[in-house]
């Protein structure tokens, strides 16, 4: 290992570095067979290192999740061109929509999602924190009066929903769009889903 890893003023990427060494791991080994001695080796640090970062493979997890949903997310909004004259609720089911097809088209985001890491996605999509803020900033942007708590609460809703789509694909796209149209959306713009 190099012992200026962190040298030249890069404290503030070592995370990055060691979650896009973990992104590569995940195309090449899935996600559930990989250690943190590999993790440390394909990001070119120390297990000591890595453990300054990430306590565990659950937090290494959560970190990566987190950081790759924000992205998605960015990317869909930047990439996605969703009318302004449709209804609010066609805008909100194309946005999910892309989202669902962003996720299964990226190689790293899409392993996470077969059969075989069901477990990990179960219990990282109910982990708190793993993806609240964005989860409650992205139902801010269609509900803005929605009191925060409520935001958070319907937002990992969503967040189980468009896992639960991810884990078990519908029939095709139209099926999809379907239950989304269906189950998702009227959760989601519903005011009796901010009731305690």
């Amino acid at each position: 290992m190099s012992g200026d890893w962190l040298a030249g003023g890069r404290l503030e990427l070592a995370s990055e570095r060691i979650l896009d060494a973990v992104r590569m791991l995940f195309i090449d080994k899935g996600v559930s067979g990989i250690g943190m001695a590999e993790v440390a080796d394909a990001a070119g640090c120390s297990r000591a290192t890595l453990y300054r970062y990430f306590e565990n493979r659950q937090t290494l997890y959560a970190a990566f999740a987190s950081r790759e949903a924000r992205r998605v997310v960015e990317r869909v909004w930047r990439d996605r061109t969703i009318s302004t004259s449709a209804e609010p609720a066609e805008r909100l089911l194309d946005l999910l929509t892309a989202l669902l097809a962003e996720v299964r088209k990226t190689p790293y985001l899409a392993v996470w999602f077969e059969p075989s890491n069901a477990g990990i996605v179960a219990q990282l999509s109910n982990s708190p924190g793993v993806v609240d803020a964005l989860a409650a900033n992205f139902v801010a942007g269609f509900r803005p009066t929605l009191p925060l708590p409520h935001a958070q609460r319907v937002g990992r809703w969503m967040v189980r929903a468009m896992v639960s789509l991810l884990t078990l694909p519908g029939a095709g796209e139209d099926d999809e769009r379907a239950m989304l149209r269906n189950f998702v959306l009227p959760f989601l713009l519903d005011d009796r889903t901010a009731i305690d």
